[in-house]
């Protein structure tokens, strides 16, 4: 029987935001040699709540 180190659990963006927001989870600095912009970074987390909302729709 193989071990498993991970396992997956699915939540609602709404739910991640919440722990977020709480401190329940925090995102850690990542290090690398460049750091995004604001306005990178904004892109990038409105990307992720449009696909979000699409696959809401979808369901």
């Amino acid at each position: 029987m193989p071990n498993s180190r991970y396992s997956l659990h699915q939540y609602s963006v709404d739910t991640l935001l919440n722990w977020l927001k709480t401190e329940e989870i925090v995102i850690p600095e990542i290090q690398r040699p460049f750091v995004w912009s604001a306005n990178k970074v904004r892109d990038f987390i409105d990307s992720l709540l449009e696909e979000a909302k699409k696959l809401e729709k979808s369901e």
